[in-house]
């Protein structure tokens, strides 16, 4: 495919693209690389995850940086801002392996059939307890128990069909006064509340009644408890009749079926995948046609995820953009995993822990892995911010993230972390005013490594062109690059603080924090 089509790939369907994966996959077709990706053995976080206690946020920068799975491992990351669960509060603070189980969930399945990871999410303890469906009780008129409707109004509102109707090209169907047509109402919500009663922990110290009252297993899927389902009949979305006398298990899997059949949830779940891979404003033709591929991947089968990601990634709108409203704003953490993977970044353990970004995710950069203020993400995709794009009728996503707070953090730590690199002698530079000394950097700083940078430092226009291509996919600006190139010409490579290595951190860091760099196109 050549390189500058192979770094675009790169680019949208991992963590980022590096010098050496960019010249593997330059010469691979399309169907190769998605073959080879399909088959790397899933990075998994839970059996790295020795306690309940243990920050998985490690784990998950690893994988994301270091794991071979990078298609996996980025569709899971876009389908975790879909099929939200969080510990940034309520019943999962702490529970970091219920966490990582459940994330595990979405980096297994996130090739596979939507279908399959729809009925895992449902009973998954940790989606359980986030959106109340463990111990959900049948009803009880006398002690006015009533089914607990949470997780039936998210798992319709979010996870599949969306509050309104679509046409498969993702624009909304109106009735004869031009507003959108709901999809379902709240009785259906009531009645699907119903159908998801009855399912409990695992069982851990007890069994029966007690289990269902005293025991929560993190992470084996929820079971059903048949003295607790409501076994009367119901009718949920599109009229469909659950008969009288059925069971959880039956009752949950007519539910999903329902939902997956859904004509909407091809272009509700497509086109919010296309947004969190390569555009925030796909056309109407590009959603249609990934809709139809999730509809039918061209063998009969509905849902299947690797081909759905295929069509997002080889549709011509993602691998040729055009016009002025293509594009996304880069998300603050895929800021931070493309400059470690282009440098190699991990720290002294072999872990990609930084504790600046680690730690501070949610305060400094709004954003981090199942981290969200609640079930609504971190940003909604139909976001839309005063002014101009809004005038011209964008939405713009990842700008909910943005203000003055998020801004400054993030730039400062991209521009602390491009000068926290080893170069080719093994000197360490902690920071642009301290190079080659050890302040700020212990075990888990993470380190990112120029070696490979440093035969490009020597020519300037050669050390651009590469970054551009590497951190841009080649799209950076003949102004901008002509800039680079007369600033890193005025960088000497040769006394003693100023070696190769420091081109190459001073180049990457001016990339990085450039507005060019932070719209992904």
């Amino acid at each position: 495919m050549g390189q500058a089509a192979a770094a675009r790939l790169l680019t949208q369907a991992t963590f980022g693209p590096t010098i050496d994966s960019i010249t593997t996959t330059s010469s691979q077709s399309y169907d190769a690389w998605f073959i080879a990706q399909a088959a790397t053995t899933p990075s998994l976080h839970l059996p790295l995850v020795p306690d309940k206690d243990t920050d998985w946020t490690q784990f998950w920068f690893t994988n994301a940086v270091r794991g071979q799975d990078q298609l996996r491992q980025r569709m899971a990351f876009a389908l975790s801002e879909i099929l939200v669960i969080s510990n940034a509060n309520g019943p999962l603070v702490n529970q970091n392996q219920a966490i990582a189980a459940y994330y595990d969930i979405l980096v297994t399945n996130a090739l596979g059939n939507y279908r399959d990871l729809l009925e895992k999410v449902t009973l998954s303890p940790a989606m359980g307890l986030y959106l109340s469906m463990m111990r959900n009780n049948k009803p009880d008129i006398t002690t006015g128990i009533h089914a607990d409707e949470n997780y039936a109004r998210e798992i319709m509102q979010l996870f599949s069909i969306g509050l309104v109707k679509l046409n498969q090209d993702g624009t909304v169907q109106t009735d004869s006064s031009g507003r959108g047509i709901a999809t379902y109402s709240q009785a259906d919500v009531e009645n699907l509340a119903r159908v998801f009663t009855g399912w409990g922990s695992n069982p851990v110290n007890n069994t029966g009644e007690n289990a269902w009252v005293f025991d929560t297993d993190y992470i084996n899927p929820m079971v059903a408890y048949a003295n607790h389902h409501d076994t009367g009949a119901k009718t949920i979305i599109g009229n469909v009749v659950v008969p009288a006398g059925g069971t959880a298990a039956g009752e949950l899997k007519l539910a999903l079926d329902t939902l997956f059949n859904h004509p909407n949830v091809g272009p509700f779940i497509g086109k919010q995948l296309i947004q969190r891979l390569v555009t925030s404003n796909p056309s109407p033709a590009y959603v249609r046609r990934v809709a139809s591929t999730f509809n039918n991947n061209g063998q009969n089968v509905r849902g299947d995820l690797l081909a759905v990601a295929k069509a997002i990634l080889t549709d011509p709108e993602a691998v040729s953009a055009g016009g002025n409203s293509y594009g996304k704003l880069r998300e603050p953490l895929l800021k931070f995993t493309q400059l470690w993977r282009a440098f190699n970044g991990y720290d002294a353990n072999g872990k990609v822990a930084e504790y600046m970004v680690i730690h501070n995710s949610t305060r400094y950069f709004a954003q981090g892995p199942l981290l969200s203020p609640s079930v609504f993400n971190f940003f909604r995709p139909d976001y839309q911010r005063a002014g101009a794009l809004t005038t011209a009728g964008l939405v713009v996503p990842e700008f909910q993230t943005l203000n003055e707070s998020t801004l400054v953090n993030t730039s400062n730590q991209l521009e602390r972390q491009a000068y926290q690199f080893i170069n080719s002698q093994g000197h360490s530079s902690g920071d642009p005013n301290f190079v080659y000394t050890t302040n700020n950097i212990n075990n888990n700083s993470v380190m990112l490594h120029t070696t490979q940078w440093e035969q490009y430092a020597n020519t300037p226009a050669t050390l651009i062109d590469q970054l551009n291509l590497v951190l841009m996919s080649g799209q950076m600006s003949s102004a901008m690059r002509q800039t680079l190139i007369d600033y890193v010409s005025s960088v000497s490579a040769t006394t003693a603080n100023d070696t190769p290595g420091s081109r190459v951190a001073e180049a990457a860091s001016l990339i990085i924090n450039s507005p060019q760099y932070s719209i992904q196109r």
